[in-house]
């Protein structure tokens, strides 16, 4: 390609004006290569090896501001902008000097006159002349500002998703139209504590077992996906590694625009939330049953000492003896009602109940004149207090008549022995009183308000009995009951 002087060029621009077109090289071009290069969809303009402008396109001259009639044919293009960074020239100078072609597909940085960002995907390459010297070069460009600014746009919004995505202090995943894991953030892998590449091989369906988990999840999946509600939220138990997790659970659907919807779902932590709801229902429930149980045994109490009193008084005609017999009655019964409320209501140990019932009755210098005896066993609450009133009976009887009595009574050596055995398996109690050492023992003529209340508290109670055998060497009473409740082998405390 022979290249032509700026005369030539000028005289070639007058004699066939093309509106924004200013072309100049040898050889002459053909007018379809003139139409062309007039109509280009992208900028394309000719330099010699001056930098001269030896021909431009109508999209050139409209890329860079300029009207279609600015003349450009043998101005430098310094002239023409001043102000071109030395980044360009030094690639002019490269393209001229070494013949080299050069380009940037991405699209490089460019501040015009006006102080205005524009971005400009270009490449340059050398044109010959029929010598094979470098004539100049020429300049293909394509302003690409808007699609430039809408990458990074994206990538800018990509990046605040991926940090929100990362760093997020709930659980993130997003999830296919099938149930399966296609992205999870760090903390979903350890609040569900599952490593990501166990996610990823898995469904949400697979962490969420159990019918009414998966056609919950399945219901309210194909109800996003097909749009028939935005979101929804629930709370759901999943397996981790440790065990089953509590997590609250919030999904939602995104369509990117392909036909492949898929549903962002967030979950958090909820684990502890449930623990403690689950606590405060059950003492709530230990509440209301102890508010029950309350209100039972105080009517119960309330009804026992109705009858000690009115039996006391029917029996003793002393007023005095009657009012001793009924305040130790009385102190037995606040005996147990310590035991109780020590455990709350929730029961008492046997033997608790037998050794503070019966310490009033034992001298302190004689503790072997009483012997307590069997395994643990844990009585509810009103088995606690018929069991504490019997005692109380049976003690008082032995301190007035039998073992227990005084010297001057003809006691002062004798031993009680309080013994039981217990059937867990029929939760059956079985008990024995036995009086040695004492006074002679004979049966009374009567039946007195302590044998029957021995009786009548076993009967509705514990549905058990007792037997009365008046031997000469003591009383021997054996009780039988059926405890309502299973027996824990220990009490809260361990008490027998």
């Amino acid at each position: 390609m022979a290249a032509r002087s700026p005369t030539e060029i000028e005289d070639a621009a007058q004699n066939a004006p093309e509106d924004a077109l200013s072309l100049a090289a040898a050889p002459p071009a053909s007018p379809s290569v003139t139409t062309a290069l007039k109509h280009a969809p992208m900028g394309i303009a000719i330099f010699d090896d001056q930098m001269r402008y030896l021909a431009a396109s109508r999209q050139y001259l409209t890329d860079q501001g300029m009207s279609p009639d600015t003349p450009l044919l043998g101005r430098r293009h310094y002239d023409v902008f001043p102000e071109i960074p030395q980044f360009w020239r030094d690639k002019h100078a490269q393209v001229l000097a070494e013949g080299v072609e050069l380009r940037e597909d991405e699209g490089d940085r460019y501040v015009d006159g006006e102080g205005r960002v524009h971005w400009v995907r270009w490449s340059m390459a050398p044109w010959r002349t029929d010598d094979g010297r470098i004539g100049g070069l020429v300049l293909y460009t394509e302003m690409v500002t808007a699609a430039v600014e809408a990458r990074r746009r994206l990538q800018a919004a990509e990046a605040r998703y991926r940090a929100l995505f990362d760093q997020a202090a709930m659980g993130v995943a997003r999830v296919s139209g099938s149930g399966r894991f296609l992205e999870v953030n760090d903390r979903f892998c350890a609040i569900t504590r599952r490593d990501r590449e166990t996610l990823l091989a898995s469904t949400f369906m697979d962490i969420a077992p159990g019918e009414d988990n998966v056609a919950t999840v399945v219901t309210q999946g194909l109800a996003l996906l097909t749009g028939e509600i935005d979101t929804y939220a629930l709370e759901r138990r999943v397996e981790g590694r440790d065990g089953p997790v509590w997590v609250h659970v919030t999904a939602s659907r995104v369509d990117p625009g392909d036909g492949r919807p898929y549903l962002v779902v967030i979950i958090s932590d909820i684990t502890a939330r449930k623990q403690v709801e689950a606590e405060q229902q059950h003492y709530q429930g230990q509440l209301r049953l102890l508010i029950n149980e309350l209100n039972h045994r105080v009517k119960n109490t309330l009804a026992t000492v109705q009858s000690m009193a009115s039996q006391t008084l029917k029996t003793e005609a002393d007023p005095l003896t009657a009012f001793e017999k009924f305040e130790s009655r009385l102190l037995g019964l606040s005996q147990v009602h310590d035991v109780l409320t020590r455990e709350s209501w929730h029961g008492a140990g046997l033997r608790d109940v037998a050794e503070r019932a019966l310490a009033p009755f034992v001298p302190p210098e004689a503790p072997e004149r009483l012997a307590v005896e069997g395994p643990p066993v844990w009585l509810a609450p009103g088995g606690a207090l018929t069991m504490a009133l019997i005692f109380h009976e049976l003690a008082t009887n032995a301190l007035k008549y039998g073992a227990l009595s005084s010297r001057e009574r003809g006691g002062g050596e004798g031993r009680v022995v309080l013994a039981w055995t217990y059937d867990a398996a029929t939760r059956d109690l079985a008990l024995t009183w036995t009086e040695t050492g004492g006074p002679p023992v004979a049966a009374p003529t009567r039946r007195g308000f302590g044998s029957r209340l021995i009786e009548r508290s076993l009967r509705g109670e514990l549905k058990g009995a007792a037997t009365m055998d008046y031997r000469p060497e003591g009383l021997v009473c054996t009780m039988r009951a059926t405890l309502s409740d299973p027996v824990e082998a220990a009490g809260p405390l361990g008490a027998g």
